[in-house]
């Protein structure tokens, strides 16, 4: 490939640019060496760090992992394929007609081709926050300002929480959102014995994937630690006192006393630099399935794309890592010459709280009910135990899972919905404590052994 060579100090060249350093772009950068082992790869990441598994952050604010614990990829992965990792630039804009990304620090990077795998950015909802002297700021003001309150997106993040939980001896800490950020967020926090309050909008938790009877497993554990959770409720005011949080109110008129507090309402595709570049973008970047954007030589992936949905057939944001994965390796391949498509996929989702373990799986949530004339939906619920399990199924395929207490046989689940596999003669066994390998369908008990490489 050839590039357009410019001499400015302040202008890099390269071949190929990835900005994004986590799944979906080291994915990318992986797969272009396999296929191109000589054109210079750049990779720019805003972050300080070389790299770190972003799923993994919550055992660092836990304690339960140390920063040098959480890289996904070795330290000499970068020397090894030859990458340039460019660490503190955040990419403020990109010119596209000109192959040009600009950093904040005031660098240029000219590139012969383009993946954007920037992730997302969490939601700041609008929520007064209010001192003792009635002055009121917008919640997003106060996040540069107020003590006590913060985001959990990444590495940074569990860091300073840790920090000011370790400085200020905190005890009660508050959550809102009840999502998988959320959850995740509480289990590091009941981790570290504080008292937490969550706050849902909805009526359940983990709303997007859990049923009634799975949610309601999840707040009675919750609740048995002796923290507090409200749901169908919203934090309307935040009240400070000597520049820090010291409480709120709910939706319903309720203070609630709290010395911490973690926004996890969710995160939006990150796409606010990419205004005057050309690429179009809806709620994401829309890709098509070689996952290049809507300018030739510009790829996306990962959690700042809309992926496809294959359980429903639209498109989404998925923001979840086996996708930025799976697209990143699949754009790495096509910005490599090797033509790929990108299958698409659907939601998985994974916490455990109070040593409970959790996985749900597609479209979960769901019940039989006039819109789903078309579905089956087995369960089975251990009271005692705490184990239940739910597989939802549409015209013969499973669609959907739900596995609380016993996740062993997630995988044989994911492979049924993965496969399309035609469930109809395993009716209620497959949710019966006994079902495994066996019960499933000849022809695709033969496809796994075989692609085991076992002989039958």
């Amino acid at each position: 490939m050839n590039i357009k060579m410019v001499k400015n100090k302040n202008i890099l060249n390269t071949d190929y640019l990835i900005i994004g350093n986590s799944a979906a772009g080291l994915s990318a950068a992986e797969n272009i060496r396999k296929n191109d082992k000589n054109s210079p790869i750049t990779v720019l990441t805003k972050e300080k760090y070389s790299n770190y598994s972003k799923p993994l952050t919550t055992y660092y604010l836990a304690g339960r992992l140390e920063p040098g614990n959480l890289y996904f990829k070795k330290s000499n992965f970068y020397e090894e394929n030859n990458i340039d990792l460019k660490t503190n630039q955040n990419v403020v804009s990109i010119k596209s007609s000109d192959n040009l990304a600009i950093t904040e620090q005031g660098n240029q990077y000219l590139y012969n081709k383009l993946l954007i795998a920037s992730g997302g950015r969490p939601i700041i909802p609008e929520i007064r926050v209010i001192d003792k002297t009635g002055k009121t700021l917008s919640l997003d003001e106060a996040m540069s300002s107020v003590k006590g309150i913060f985001t959990l997106t990444t590495l940074d993040d569990a860091i300073m929480i840790r920090k000011y939980i370790n400085e200020y001896s905190i005890k009660t800490a508050s959550i809102l959102g009840g999502g998988l950020i959320g959850l995740k967020a509480a289990e590091a926090l009941l981790g570290l014995h504080l008292n937490i309050n969550i706050v849902e909008l909805s009526d359940k938790l983990l709303s997007a994937s859990f049923d009634e009877t799975a949610s309601g497993i999840l707040i009675e554990a919750i609740k048995k630690s002796g923290s507090s959770i409200y749901c169908g409720q919203t934090i309307e005011e935040i009240y400070t006192e000597n520049n820090s949080i010291n409480s709120f109110k709910l939706s319903n008129g309720r203070k609630i006393p709290s010395d911490l507090l973690i926004l996890a309402v969710g995160v939006l595709p990150d796409t606010g630099y990419l205004k005057n570049s050309g690429i179009k973008t809806d709620a994401g970047i829309i890709t098509d399935s070689r996952m290049k954007t809507s300018i030739d030589n510009i790829y996306a992936a990962g959690d700042i794309v809309k992926s496809h949905d294959v359980l429903s057939g639209s498109d989404k944001n998925m923001a979840i890592w086996p996708i930025a994965v799976k697209q990143g390796e699949v754009a790495g391949s096509n910005m490599s010459g090797i033509d790929t498509a990108y299958p698409g996929g659907f939601l998985m989702n994974s916490v455990e709280i109070l040593g409970m373990p959790m996985i749900s799986l597609g479209q979960s949530s769901i019940e039989y009910d006039d819109k789903n004339k078309d579905l089956k939906v087995y369960k089975s619920h251990d009271t005692d135990r705490k184990i239940y399990r739910k597989i939802v199924v549409r015209q013969n395929r499973a669609v959907g899972a739900i596995l609380i207490g016993a996740i062993e046989r997630a995988g044989i689940y994911w492979g049924l919905i993965n496969n399309n596999v035609d469930v109809s003669e395993i009716g209620e066994n497959i949710v019966k404590e006994d079902f495994g390998l066996i019960q499933l369908p000849a022809d695709y008990r033969k496809h796994l052994v075989v692609g085991e490489g076992i002989e039958v």
